[in-house]
This record gives C-alpha cells, sequence and structure tokens, in this order.
C-alpha cells in the first residue's frame, strides 16, 4: 500500500492512498474460505459448496469490505503518523472513481482534508480588557425579599378577585344559540391567573364576578389564542382548536389569593437549610451576596466571551472554508445543504476559530488537564445546573454521589473535559491580559449583556 500526500496550500491537501493486490488479495481468499466453511446452501452439505457460487454470491462485499478496510487504515495511519491537524474529517476526491471490482485490479482512493491553521501565540498585559461590576441597591434587596415570601406563600380562598389572584373556573362549549354542545369541551376545573388576561373586558368580567356566577366569554380571548395553553387547560388536540366554538359558559368556582409568608424562622429553613439564617438581617446580607454572585457570574461570562472575541479576531485565524462548508454538507445532510451553507457554517467556523486558538494556548502554555480538573469541572457544572432550578441547598456530597455515575458516561466525560480546559484557557489569558473593572448601573448592565447576546449568540451558538 503506497500513501502518499499532496499540500496545495497552508490549509489544503490531498491524501492518496492506492492498494495493489498484494495488499488484499490474501486477506480477501481467506475471508472467503472462512465464510464458506459457515455457509449453508441448499443442495450442499455445510461448508462444501462451490467456492466459484460463494465467490458469485458475496465475492464483491468482501472485496469491496476489505479495500475500504485498508483505505480508511491508510488513510488515518498516515494522519496519526504524519501528525497532520486537520479540521472535520477527510473527504473523498470527486477524482475517486471505481467503475467495477475485480480480484486483479489496483484501487486509488484520493481524500481532501482541510488543514488546521499554524498560529503564533500574541497575547499580553497590552490587550486591555473592562469587567463591568453592579451596586446592589436596598430596592433590589426588598423586591428579591417580595418575591420570597410570594413564592413559599399560601394560596387561600377569598371571595373577592384580584388583580394578583388565581381563579378556577368551569369552561363549557356552547352553540350560537347559547346552548351547551352536545360532544363539546366541558371542562370542570381551569385554573386562570387573573393578571395573565390580555383582554381587558374579558379581565373586566372576571374581577366583577364572584364565586358561583356565570356569564359567556370568547374562549381565544380569555386565553390569548395561545393554542397551546388552550390545548393543555381544555384537554383538546392543539390541531383541533380552529375547530371549537369561540363562546363558552364560564361558572366562577373559586378564588385563590396568595398569602404572602412572614418572614420567620420556619421560612429562613426552608430557603437555607435549619439554622443557617436566623433574623430578616441575615436573610438580606445572604440575598445581596446572592445578586452580587449573579451580577459577577453574567459579568465574568461576558467578560470571557469578549475576550475569546477579540483574541480569535486578533490571531486572524483563517480556515479552509470551501473545504469544510463541502465536508459539512457532504457529513451532516440533514441540516446543511448548498441553500443554507454559506448562513450556517457562520457559527461553526466561529466554533473552530474558539478551539483553534485554546488548543495553541493548551499547547503553547504547557497546560494539562487531570482527572482533579474533570471532577472540578463536572461539580461546578452540575452544581450550577441545580442551582438554576432553586436546589442550591444540595450538599456537595451528594453532588458528588449525582457526579460519579455521569462521568462514566464518555458523552458527558468527553464535555466536561472540554469545560475544564476552557476553564484553565480562560485563567491563562485573565492571568495574563490586563482587566479593569468599571461600576455601571443595573439598566445599563442588563442593556450590555442583551446587546451581547444578541450580537454573540446568534453567530457562535
Amino acid at each position: 500500500m503506497n500513501v502518499t500526500f499532496e499540500k496545495k496550500d497552508d490549509l489544503n491537501g490531498t491524501i492518496s492512498v492506492k492498494i495493489s493486490t498484494e495488499d488484499y488479495l490474501a486477506n480477501y481468499d481467506k475471508r472467503l474460505r472462512d465464510y464458506s466453511k459457515k455457509a449453508n446452501i441448499p443442495g450442499f452439505r455445510a461448508g462444501h459448496a462451490p467456492k466459484s457460487m460463494i465467490e458469485k454470491m458475496v465475492g464483491n462485499n468482501l472485496l469491496l469490505e476489505e479495500i475500504n478496510t485498508l483505505a480508511s487504515k491508510g488513510l488515518f495511519d498516515y494522519i496519526e503518523e504524519n501528525k497532520l491537524n486537520v479540521l472535520g474529517q477527510p473527504v473523498m476526491n470527486d477524482d475517486t472513481k471505481i467503475d467495477e471490482l475485480t480480484k486483479t485490479a489496483e484501487y486509488t482512493f484520493s481524500f481532501d482534508i482541510g488543514l488546521s491553521p499554524d498560529i503564533e501565540l500574541n497575547i499580553s498585559a497590552a490587550d486591555s480588557f473592562t469587567k463591568y461590576t453592579v451596586e446592589v441597591t436596598p430596592e433590589m434587596i426588598d423586591d428579591e425579599v417580595e418575591r420570597m415570601t410570594k413564592r413559599f406563600g399560601n394560596l387561600v380562598d377569598v371571595d373577592v378577585v384580584g388583580e394578583n389572584d388565581m381563579v378556577y373556573v368551569g369552561l363549557t362549549e356552547l352553540l350560537e344559540s347559547g346552548e351547551a354542545l352536545e360532544g363539546g369541551v366541558d371542562a370542570e376545573s381551569v385554573p386562570v391567573a387573573v393578571n395573565t388576561i390580555t383582554n381587558e373586558e374579558i379581565k373586566a368580567k372576571v374581577l366583577a364576578a364572584k364565586k358561583g356566577d356565570t356569564f359567556t366569554v370568547n374562549i381565544f380571548g380569555l386565553f390569548n389564542n395561545d393554542e397551546g395553553e388552550m390545548s393543555h387547560a381544555l384537554g383538546v388536540q392543539k390541531q383541533t382548536i380552529g375547530d371549537l366554538s369561540p363562546d363558552f359558559k364560564l361558572e366562577l368556582k373559586e378564588i385563590k389569593h396568595t398569602e404572602k409568608a412572614e418572614l420567620n424562622q420556619e421560612l429562613f429553613d426552608k430557603l437555607y437549610g435549619e439554622n443557617t439564617i436566623t433574623s430578616e438581617e441575615e436573610l438580606r446580607e445572604k440575598l445581596k451576596a446572592e445578586i452580587l454572585g449573579y451580577f459577577d457570574q453574567q459579568a465574568q461570562h461576558l467578560l470571557e466571551h469578549e475576550l475569546f472575541d477579540h483574541l480569535v479576531a486578533k490571531h486572524n485565524i483563517t480556515l479552509p472554508d470551501a473545504f469544510l462548508k463541502r465536508w459539512l454538507i457532504d457529513r451532516h445532510a440533514d441540516k446543511f445543504n448548498q441553500d443554507n451553507i454559506e448562513e450556517g457554517y457562520i457559527p461553526e467556523a466561529n466554533y473552530l476559530k474558539n478551539h483553534i486558538l485554546e488548543e495553541k494556548i493548551l499547547l503553547s502554555a504547557g497546560i494539562k488537564i487531570d482527572e482533579a480538573d474533570i471532577r472540578d469541572a463536572a461539580f461546578a457544572y452540575t452544581k450550577n445546573m441545580f442551582g438554576a432550578y432553586g436546589n442550591q441547598g444540595i450538599s456537595d456530597e451528594v453532588m458528588m454521589s449525582i457526579v460519579e455515575p455521569q462521568l462514566k458516561k464518555e458523552d458527558f466525560r468527553s464535555r466536561m473535559i472540554n469545560v475544564a480546559a476552557r476553564t484553565k484557557v480562560n485563567e491563562y489569558i485573565l492571568n495574563t491580559v490586563t482587566i479593569k473593572t468599571k461600576a455601571v448601573p443595573t439598566e445599563e448592565f442588563n442593556q450590555i449583556i442583551s446587546q451581547h447576546n444578541n450580537k454573540h449568540h446568534h453567530s457562535h451558538e
């Protein structure tokens, strides 16, 4: 087997694998004999069918498998032995054509490859960036206390409907005559949050109603034309929503008001565990720290993305664009085609540029990722995920009992290796460049984050 490499430019090349009869014939014959021994052909004793018959039946498939295996091995062995830093996967050259398989032919497979650019790392204290800080005001803490007391409050029955109350209503589908539609929707108790009703006329009727009152309501107006919400509330298929009569009888059955929880030890224990917080003052200090932590996390996220955006642009990382577009269409035909590849390629290219810079930093700085780094990354990732769902009170021991089985899964472990690598790379950059801090009002900070998300995530997701 003869493997050659033609480098067309710094980013593109072609690997050709030439396979002769000496490379494949012996193994092909062995596989054919092995198959003959096991073949059960009608009219012949097991293993005694003529070789010519067996070859006619499966010869082409076995030959094709043998040649493809050799071509693939020759290709990837060459890439590994010569330490070629390829992007994507090799794509068979359009010039590679095999008209007919025979045992006496030589075959040449040519594969186009895209090469990762060789960049010279240029990061120093001259690269200056801004990290934003936000002042936590007493009003922000007040809002958070209000949210918590409502979240842990109790629903109590009341007689008068309020703007922020929940009502439970019976809904019966009507004919134009006002009579109940036989076989129509008849929902016993549907919860409706009054403050979600956008139709002012319907909201006014609900606010003026008392328990037991009935009136006709436009069902589409009641649910703000939200077909998904209507499907769930009424128990009907989403595709049949358009067939509903617009008129429904609404019967007000229950009125529930959220009574805010008291700021006492019971609430503190629910929030943070037994006796972790023992006073309103401690609660407010805890909330202040959490709000500061949230804004700091947002600011750090923004900073790290801006670091990479700036440094990728500074290093002028170029890619074998034409090859990569072709590879994406070839390998992911369900996602990419000639019509959408130009737009779809942008986030893929941005990801690769970030990855190339990250790999260069890891190599140049001699950064290694060990098992402890992977575990730390998995722990932080999982803790952050649970925290997003309000489960901050989970102990480290319980968290690790969740993490350990996940790390045995190849996909999760691979992702955590990437997370650990990015964490170490970020640490290296932050210790190398100059970071200045700038205090901004909350409104301005939120606007900065919103602008970043609109610009960044559209091109990097």
